[in-house]
């Protein structure tokens, strides 16, 4: 048996998007990526599962110190329950992939139905 302290090697905040929202109303979230100062890695590359109408976009840090960041983005026209899986290819060795699941739910609003 193998005993000890587990280190973090990221820290990935939200570690799950959810969004919900209206038909017709673009929902945004930011996810905040940042590795350990002892496991410093790179983000290589972006790929995300099924083709849905979430969409999200890398956004490389300006200096060593800031976070690397995924702004996620989800439209539908009607009621939906979406949902996306997007990998982040790293160079890291300890996790050289990272997974974050996107959840977007569009109801429809109560008032508008007859």
């Amino acid at each position: 048996m193998v005993t000890g302290k587990v280190e973090n090697v990221v820290d990935i905040t939200p570690s799950i998007v959810s969004m919900s929202g209206a038909p017709g109303e673009i929902l945004e979230s930011v996810v905040s990526i940042t590795p350990s100062d002892k496991y410093r890695f790179s983000i290589l590359g972006l790929e995300q599962k099924f083709n849905t109408q979430i969409k999200a976009k890398l956004i490389k840090p300006v200096n060593k110190n800031l976070p690397w960041q995924v702004k996620v983005t989800s439209t539908s026209q009607k009621a939906d329950d979406l949902y996306e899986i997007i990998t982040l290819k790293t160079d890291s060795k300890y996790k050289p992939t990272l997974k974050i699941r996107v959840y977007a739910i569009y109801l429809e609003d109560e008032k508008t139905k007859s």
